[in-house]
């Protein structure tokens, strides 16, 4: 693989930080690929869990290998990223909960099925899409997600691609590890805990970051079931 590829994760305002910290957590992880957040200025952009940091606007990532849509609030009103979309050809383009309905809106899904948040069906039909009731759906080069732990098997499913199982077994202990270690109450000696419970006072326990929900929605790191449709492509050769 070339080691100038990229994987653009795209962050706007509204996004869901925990999803984009999935996808950004394991496709990170594959070898020889540039992991940058994309966006259409540079800066933070607030969305529900947290903040997303843009290293690189859409005219800097013309040609990703990999592109990541999370959901997010208002993920279809981004006409900037739509028109992005319609440019690159990635070989691999995610899009988890909401995240599928921003690929509708710029076209890319014409009676297409995909998955998307259960409450979004609605709106990815106004598009021209078909909303599944699978949590995952492989279309060609276009895997779309329910969102959470789905999002983790969305990209799972391409690191494999690249890796194989060797790969995908591997982020998965890096995800048991990580998990294992923030759930892991901090080290306090006798001293400090007789003292505390002398007092009446117990350190308040550290806020989760979005990793820690995403984390904590994720039970099973296998590529479970999912379905994959017939690739579209094969139709228009």
């Amino acid at each position: 693989m070339d080691a100038g590829s990229t994987c653009a994760i795209v962050a706007y305002r509204g996004v869901s930080a925990d999803e984009a910290e999935i996808f950004r957590f394991v496709l990170s992880q594959i070898p020889d690929v540039r992991t940058v957040t994309v966006g259409s200025a540079l800066g933070q952009v607030p969305g529900p869990g947290g903040v997303q940091t843009v290293d690189a606007t859409f005219d800097e990532v013309g040609d990703p290998e990999i592109v990541a849509v999370p959901g997010g609030v208002g993920a279809d009103n981004h006409p900037e990223i739509a028109a992005w979309l319609r440019r690159v050809s990635p070989r691999w383009l995610l899009a988890s909960s909401t995240g599928s309905t921003l690929l509708a809106s710029a076209g890319l899904l014409d009676d297409a099925t995909a998955a998307t948040h259960w409450l979004a069906g609605p709106l990815l039909e106004r598009y021209g899409a078909h909303a599944s009731h699978e949590r995952l759906v492989i279309d060609g080069p276009v895997i779309t997600c329910s969102g959470g732990p789905a999002a983790f098997q969305a990209a799972l499913i391409v690191a494999r691609t690249y890796g194989g199982t060797d790969l995908v077994a591997r982020i998965g202990a890096t995800a048991v590890a990580a998990r294992t270690e923030r759930v892991r109450p901090p080290h306090r000696n006798l001293w400090a805990r007789l003292t505390g419970a002398l007092r009446g006072r117990e350190p308040a326990p550290p806020q989760p970051t979005s990793l820690d929900r995403a984390f904590g929605d994720i039970e099973t790191l296998d590529l479970g079931a999912f379905t994959a449709l017939p690739d579209r492509r094969d139709e228009e050769r």
